[in-house]
């Protein structure tokens, strides 16, 4: 590279860096201003992207550990992948180690009670999140709990949005390869993210723990400054969705959304609108293929819409897209569980980490450009063309949304 290069190179890195010093007070104010906590500093945040990393850097942590191990996943499916970390994890109970799994009722309908069962007789503690119950409203089927978090140790945690089964993982575990993200993080807000795992615990009947084995005491393990966000934290607060709708106001130069399930709401649409209106460069990276068709169609209701207010949409194509990832101005990120859809927002418990760094911001940029080689740009004229039975399609499922 020429020294003329890299100085421009330089100096325009340094100039984004300078702009971005007036997004954080502004953001991290709003966050005050509507009471959302959970800010911590001192971390290191190891982006994991894919699920053959994904499950190498989980079975390697869990064979590591020492006194405790914390387990909560929307799917815990009894396949080839699910039994290796269910062997894993009562492989640790039998040595000694304090081995608790949370796991959903819906999520994990399909896996076998078999599984769960060689857990529990190897010490393992587990429990079922809201089982059918007939006499709740709805059968007790509509609050589910969608997060995926393990912490080790109390030290090491893992948040984002890949289940335990092998749609998530790839050659190594002969694994469907859906595209997906996760984070590792290591430092004080490891606490944080343990707190609402023994919150959920304790308001589900879990057994009294000791607590030296799941809160010791962390020194800094980084300089990352990042948020634990839970969607359910306190009634009428929604961190995930707030943390977004600030964002995305404070957005001076893009906006990059990547998100399985993308319906959002009136907010969140309207001020993507009024981002891409003052210059902002908003994208949006959504599956091509889907696990849920009907959800799917309902969020092509609203392409139109984008495009027609110059909000730029990607259609991920090599493999069904499950991510739920975004990065803005390159010093706002956010990896987790929670979709920008109504489900995630109001009935799920959910768990997104917003990260507050430069750094990270730009490997999430990379991985965001890279994801986009193996897209499929969506253009207006074209779309315009789709068949009058999609649309009507389109219509129906995005009009009944909310009983998603």
């Amino acid at each position: 590279m020429k020294l003329k290069d890299l100085n421009i190179r330089t100096t325009t890195r340094s100039i984004k860096k300078l702009k971005n010093r007036f997004f954080l007070p502004s953001f991290l104010r709003d966050m005050k201003y509507k009471g959302i906590g959970g800010l911590s500093g001192g971390n290191r945040v190891t982006l994991i992207a894919g699920g053959d990393k994904f499950f190498d850097t989980i079975l390697a942590s869990i064979s590591k550990a020492k006194k405790s191990i914390n387990l909560e996943s929307y799917i815990f499916s009894s396949d080839n992948v699910g039994m290796l970390v269910a062997e894993k994890l009562a492989q640790k109970a039998r040595s000694g180690v304090e081995v608790n799994v949370i796991y959903d009722s819906v999520g994990s309908i399909g896996a076998s009670s078999q599984m769960f069962n060689m857990m529990r007789d190897a010490g393992v503690e587990v429990i079922e999140y809201h089982p059918f119950v007939p006499w709740r409203r709805y059968w007790g089927l509509s609050f589910r709990d969608h997060r995926k978090i393990l912490v080790v140790d109390g030290a090491r945690a893992f948040v984002g949005g890949i289940n335990i089964g092998k749609e998530y993982a790839g050659k190594k575990y002969s694994g469907g390869s859906w595209r997906d993200t996760h984070v590792m993080v290591e430092g004080p807000a490891v606490k944080d993210i343990q707190f609402f795992f023994m919150e959920n615990w304790y308001r589900n009947g879990g057994s009294i723990m000791n607590a030296g084995l799941h809160f010791p005491d962390i020194n800094d393990a980084g300089e990352k400054l990042l948020m634990v966000l839970c969607a359910r934290s306190r009634r009428n607060v929604r961190p995930v969705h707030e943390s977004y709708i600030s964002a995305i106001k404070n957005a001076r130069h893009y906006i990059y959304i990547t998100n399985a399930y993308f319906i959002p709401d009136a907010r969140i649409f309207r001020n993507l609108v009024k981002a891409a209106e003052r210059g902002v460069d908003v994208r949006l990276l959504l599956p091509g293929k889907s696990d849920i068709l009907f959800v799917k169609l309902a969020s092509m209701y609203l392409y139109k819409r984008y495009l027609k207010h110059n909000i730029r949409i990607f259609e991920y194509q090599r493999s069904i897209l499950h991510a739920k990832t975004a990065v803005i101005d390159g010093v706002w990120s956010t990896v987790g569980s929670s979709n920008l859809d109504r489900r995630s927002f109001r009935k799920n418990l959910e768990m997104n980490v917003a990260v507050l760094d430069q750094e990270f911001g730009e490997q999430m940029e990379v991985m965001f450009m890279n994801d986009l080689e193996k897209s499929r740009e969506i253009i207006l004229q074209e779309f315009q063309r789709r068949s009058l039975h999609l649309f009507l399609l389109e219509w129906l499922f995005y009009r009944f949304r909310n009983l998603f």
